[in-house]
């Protein structure tokens, strides 16, 4: 922790009260500790693990949209997702099977499985990191500023 203590004198024409004078300023900083910049670093994890999630859940709903309506596998976009959450979703089919759809589409309950198990298990790990950055830091960050005025009155 680094602590920085500065003594000015600060010369104003006129204060708050019109009144004009001479103030001497002390101002105390306290730099946050290594716990605190280390909490920082891992709770930006977090976030970035939140951005992936909304990433993963965005393309997966891409997926089940489309097998719903029964998209063209041959459009350069579809082949796309297909191809990306082609392997997010493997792990979880055969647990349900596919139902047909009116109008051709497939529900592929797989898509859905995966988006819910991605949703939980990025959440538990927000919650653990959150959980273990939450503990009080050593020593609490502290900023003070200090005024005194000197000087006379003016009436």
């Amino acid at each position: 922790m680094t602590i920085q203590r500065r003594f000015e004198e600060v010369t104003e024409d006129i204060d708050r009260r019109g009144t004009p004078g001479r103030y001497d300023e002390v101002v105390e900083e306290r730099r946050g500790d290594p716990w605190n910049i280390a909490r920082g670093w891992v709770r930006m994890v977090g976030a970035w693990i939140m951005v992936v999630l909304a990433v993963v859940e965005t393309i997966l709903i891409f997926r089940l949209g489309f097998q719903l309506a029964s998209a063209n596998p041959n459009n350069g976009f579809v082949d796309f997702i297909y191809d990306v959450t082609g392997g997010l979703v493997d792990p979880f089919e055969g647990i349900v099977r596919n139902r047909s759809v009116g109008g051709g589409g497939v529900l592929e309950p797989a898509t859905l499985i995966a988006m819910v198990v991605y949703l939980v298990a990025a959440m538990l790990l927000v919650a653990m990191i959150w959980a273990l950055t939450s503990a009080p830091s050593p020593a609490g960050e502290r900023s003070v500023t200090t005024r005194t005025h000197r000087g006379t009155r003016v009436h």
